[in-house]
């Protein structure tokens, strides 16, 4: 039976998932195609307002192919950010594991790369609220009213804070899986930081690639 870490309950729970979710987190990699298939998801459809941009517009073939390419597309700017930004990240935590002589779980590579994929989750509700809204965000300003401000406000402070939330996510599942000490869990974290920051840009290029080819569609 493999080992973990058994966490108490805390407030933190909501934002970081209880420890039961991080435990779920199977090593199984048939898992990582529905992994893959919703931070796709989550890139192509989170990065423009598609609605706005008449990609639901058109005869129903032309709908239903845009929708297809949307899943293909989505599957293969999934496995580009998911595997891009976690596998050397879990490379490292297997070797500060090996170095220190801690307990890590069996497929932490895999593991890792679907606690990223739910860690996406938190995003979810800010992002469609930002992007969805109908709202101009640029036009803000102190002639707007009140509760456009107050969500503009709201929306900025969370989608500020997610990424550092979506790091929690992923040391606790680093606590939850393995045995490294906190000095190490640190170092892999502070390296996840930096590293989804040069891996996103390279990421977004290819959504942007992919996002212009289904709003060609026409």
């Amino acid at each position: 039976m493999e080992k973990v870490n058994e966490i108490p309950s805390s407030p933190m729970d909501f934002l970081l998932f209880p420890v039961w979710v991080h435990k779920k987190l199977s090593k199984k990699i048939t898992g990582l195609f529905f992994a893959f298939l919703f931070v796709g998801a989550y890139d192509l459809f989170f990065n423009k307002n598609l609605i706005k941009e008449g990609f639901f517009e058109g005869t129903p073939g032309l709908i239903i192919l845009r929708l297809f390419l949307f899943l293909v597309f989505a599957l293969l700017v999934g496995a580009i950010d998911v595997i891009c930004t976690m596998v050397p990240i879990s490379e490292l935590a297997v070797m500060i594991g090996k170095r220190s002589e801690k307990y890590v779980s069996s497929g932490l590579p895999i593991i890792l790369m679907k606690s990223y994929s739910v860690s996406h989750l938190l995003f979810i509700i800010p992002t469609a609220a930002f992007v969805y809204s109908g709202v101009n965000w640029n036009l803000v300003d102190m002639n707007s009213a009140p509760q456009i401000r107050l969500l503009f406000s709201v929306l900025v402070i969370l989608l500020s804070f997610m990424p550092f939330f979506q790091l929690g996510v992923i040391y606790r599942t680093i606590s939850v899986r393995t045995r490294i000490q906190v000095f190490g869990k640190l170092i892999i974290i502070f390296a996840t930081y930096f590293w989804m920051n040069l891996s996103g840009s390279a990421v977004m290029f290819f959504v942007s690639i992919f996002q212009e080819i289904l709003l060609k569609i026409n």
